[in-house]
């Protein structure tokens, strides 16, 4: 299979543009990754294409698009369209892979490489201060899936530059609520928001309040941004943060279905929703939820007590507390 082929089969997959890199290794942003904070999204991470499979000659970069998500009503969660993108381009990239195998060639469907950087390697983009990749067409608003293969690139990697960059206009870094971004780009990504939603972690308490009604996703810096190409805002259908926050189990279950299917099963675990909407509950501080985060905060699972004690106090803190 050479590259047209592949081309045309990714967009019959729905797949907006695809780009071929070079299977060559990672080796900075392995130690880029090890000089810094560990992180959930990173540690699945590889770097070295040709050791895990030398039958790799290439990584096809896939971009799937989406559209920025309005923000909810009141009462109601913020779960960025990102999500439920990145569940559907998933599941585009496994019958993809079907695809070609069937076909005698070779592919290995989301492959974990750094894929913000095979996708500046195959010319697709230009890196943002935010840390995102910036695309002519899609602006940040991108999914990245990579796919290992055997097809041999037709041009080689594009090399970096300093001047195919962003603006530098420093609005994302003024934007950032927790101080991850600055002058630099994302200095401090251990800072990031989005590192601690819904990963089954303590969140720290500088970040809790900032979360403000996030459920899932932050995208300040992506909003602020001015090379973010003009395009209609999602709305999705809101999701009311009660729905969670409930002591009714068939409620919460029916609640945390819903949104697996909307995200994926593998972000949408029911302890982590708990969790995570034990910190919402605290953020809006109704007086209602009290029982409920009373009963939490005896989990044995510790963000979600951990968070259910956080709520309570920041009711103390309101004059909503009854004992």
């Amino acid at each position: 299979m050479d590259e047209s082929m592949f081309r045309f089969l990714a967009r019959q997959a729905g797949f907006a543009e695809t780009g071929f890199s070079s299977a060559a290794d990672f080796k900075a942003q392995q130690r880029l990754v090890k000089s810094q904070p560990p992180l959930a999204e990173r540690r699945q991470l590889r770097f070295f294409p040709q050791q895990d499979d030398p039958r790799t000659k290439s990584l096809a970069v896939l971009l799937w698009p989406y559209e920025e998500e309005a923000m909810p009503g009141w009462g109601c969660v913020f779960v960025d369209s990102y999500y439920a993108a990145s569940n559907a381009a998933y599941h585009a990239t496994r019958k993809l892979e079907e695809q070609i195998l069937a076909a005698g060639g070779f592919a290995r469907a989301n492959a974990p490489y750094p894929a913000r950087e095979a996708a500046l390697r195959a010319g697709m983009g230009l890196l943002g201060k935010s840390g995102l990749l910036i695309t002519p067409q899609f602006g940040t608003r991108v999914v990245l899936i990579l796919m290992a293969t055997d097809i041999k690139p037709e041009r080689a990697d594009c090399e970096a530059s300093s001047e195919r960059s962003c603006l530098e206009c420093g609005r994302c870094a003024a934007a950032c609520p927790s101080g991850a971004l600055d002058r630099r780009g994302m200095s401090h990504p251990e800072r990031c928001m989005r590192n601690f939603m819904m990963e089954g972690v303590v969140v720290p308490e500088s970040l809790r309040a900032r979360m403000g009604m996030r459920l899932l996703g932050c995208d300040i810096c992506q909003r602020v941004c001015p090379m973010q190409p003009p395009r209609p805002q999602q709305r999705s259908e809101d999701i009311a943060l009660d729905r969670f926050v409930t002591s009714d189990a068939q409620l919460f279950s029916k609640s945390v279905e819903e949104l697996a299917r909307r995200v994926g099963r593998n972000v949408a675990r029911p302890q982590r929703v708990r969790a995570q909407a034990a910190l919402l509950a605290g953020n809006r501080a109704d007086r209602k939820d009290l029982p409920v985060l009373l009963e939490w905060a005896q989990s044995p699972f510790a963000a979600v007590r951990e968070h259910a004690l956080y709520a309570v106090r920041r009711l103390e803190e309101a004059g909503a507390f009854v004992p």
